[in-house]
């Protein structure tokens, strides 16, 4: 997001606070959901990897 919308984002947030704090609150869980969502999957991607990337000692003395 740049500023401008950043900034229009919030302002609106605060502005439907006063209205239905509901609303505000539902707004700003949908901003930072998707930042949470990558942190909670952050170390079941790394554990895939990791996994991927190592070999049983039977596999290592077949490719030698």
């Amino acid at each position: 997001m740049n500023k401008l919308s950043k900034i229009f984002f919030w302002t609106c947030t605060i502005l439907l606070g006063f209205v239905n704090p509901l609303i505000s609150f539902g707004l700003i869980v949908l901003y930072y959901l998707p930042g949470i969502m990558q942190d909670l999957c952050k170390p079941c991607n790394e554990e895939q990897v990791s996994d991927m990337n190592s070999f049983s000692d039977d596999v290592l003395e077949e490719m030698k």
